[in-house]
């Protein structure tokens, strides 16, 4: 009978959920930063959320970290991708509705592990709205992206 138990626990699941299985520990977590004095709104991707913690306490003294609730969104991180596999496929913009010269894009994911895109409040609707969607993904979406990203991989 035992034979049996084990045999019927290595059946293959080729459902959705069993394919994102494997990267099940995979994260990016979303934080963003908005501050009136400097006029600026910066997006913030990790996987990790105790790299937020590492960033100068001088150069985000004016900002506000924005709560879940604020920015619509039922949780703040995003399962089975991290943030190399989002910039890799969507591109460094992450398919944000806003000007490539209203931009700043600070890559420091190899140095401190966060990945950062920086506007002015103008664009903060727009900020807001790109990460909710990102955070809403349905599991179909983040297949396909990793799809395409462990695709690049092997060509």
């Amino acid at each position: 009978m035992k034979h049996a138990a084990k045999k019927m626990s290595r059946i293959k699941d080729d459902s959705l959920y069993g394919l994102l299985s494997s990267y099940k520990t995979n994260y990016t977590y979303v934080q963003i930063l908005v501050s009136a004095a400097d006029d600026s709104v910066v997006a913030q991707l990790t996987d990790n959320p105790k790299n937020f913690q590492a960033i100068s306490p001088e150069k985000f003294r004016n900002y506000r970290i924005l709560r879940r609730l604020e920015i619509g969104t039922p949780r703040i991180f995003l399962k089975y991708l991290v943030p190399k596999n989002l910039v890799a496929v969507m591109g460094p913009m992450l398919e944000l509705n806003i000007p490539a010269d209203k931009v700043v894009i600070t890559d420091s994911f190899k140095k401190d592990g966060i990945y950062s895109i920086e506007t002015t409040l103008k664009y903060k609707l727009k900020i807001i709205q790109g990460i909710r969607k990102i955070l809403n993904m349905n599991p179909q979406k983040k297949y396909e992206i990793l799809e395409k990203y462990l695709s690049v991989d092997q060509e």
